[in-house]
């Protein structure tokens, strides 16, 4: 009895890892089309909390790794077989988490979800942005204002940590896209401090 209940829950449990793996992957494929489908990209870069890269997709994707590198000293079907499909689940959302984590700038707008188009903030929506140097890159606080059709929409913010290597493209494309509506590096700007 405790053997047919042990292979149950060991059918169970690779049916479940099975399900996940397949999901992580299908989300990998369509963020990666989502990318792929963005027009007119102007810059972007990586903004993951680990060198770029996202913190716990990557420390998942290296235990993945040595999972796996265990698998293969020890040469166990089993556990390289298990190690396999927990990388296929790691993989997934280590691509998913990447992509997603990146910046994308647009003649558009800035795209804040990649997997979600209505979150671009069109430059048109954008009423004002202050900017404050710090450490690794500039930070930029954007006011904006959310699309309505009958009533005027509500007032939001975006921060968004431009690297110090894209600040003077940066700079440009929002003095070009901006400069219009805004002035834009003429005076001293606003401090951050006044929003936080």
């Amino acid at each position: 009895m405790t053997m047919v209940l042990s292979s149950e829950i060991m059918i169970t449990l690779w049916v479940l890892l099975g399900i996940f793996s397949l999901v992580s992957t299908v989300l990998a494929v369509s963020t990666l089309v989502n990318v792929v489908r963005l027009r007119n990209v102007r810059m972007n870069w990586k903004a993951g909390k680990m060198k770029g890269y996202p913190l716990f997709s990557t420390l998942f994707l290296g235990v993945n790794v040595l999972l796996l590198g265990i698998g293969f000293y020890r040469e166990s079907i089993q556990e390289l077989a298990m190690a396999s499909v927990y990388m296929v689940l790691a993989l997934g959302w280590f691509i998913t988490s990447y992509l997603a984590s990146k910046r994308y700038v647009t003649n558009h707008g800035i795209v804040k979800n990649v997997n979600d188009p209505a979150q671009t903030i069109a430059w048109h929506q954008i009423r004002d942005f202050v900017e404050e140097e710090g450490q690794g890159g500039t930070r930029f606080l954007f006011i904006y204002s959310e699309p309505s059709m009958d009533k005027p929409g509500k007032i939001l913010r975006l921060n968004l940590h431009v690297p110090h290597r894209k600040l003077p493209d940066f700079k440009k494309l929002i003095s070009h896209k901006l400069g219009r509506r805004i002035t834009c590096y003429e005076t001293e700007s606003i401090k951050v401090e006044h929003f936080d």
